[in-house]
């Protein structure tokens, strides 16, 4: 099975466990987790020439930006489950 086929198999299945709206927000989760990870491990080895223990700035600003794309995805998911005002 080919990663998109995984991606596809794995958004069908949250689309059918929430609904779409709700699925592909969940799923858009996954997939900015599985960046942050890979961007996290390649942190690790890029680091500030002057300040070893930091990585690069532009994989520090990577990660801040992915953190505020996850906590707006998180908020929207977090509508979802509010009952609605009439």
């Amino acid at each position: 099975m080919t990663d998109p086929d995984v991606h596809r198999d794995r958004l069908e299945d949250l689309e059918f466990k929430h609904g779409r709206t709700k699925g592909r927000l969940v799923g858009a989760m996954d997939i900015l987790s599985d960046v942050q990870i890979t961007i996290g491990t390649h942190a690790a080895y890029c680091k500030q020439p002057r300040n070893p223990d930091r990585p690069t700035r532009d994989i520090e600003e990577a990660i801040r930006l992915i953190d505020r794309a996850k906590q707006l995805v998180a908020e929207l998911i977090t509508d979802f489950d509010r009952p609605r005002q009439q």
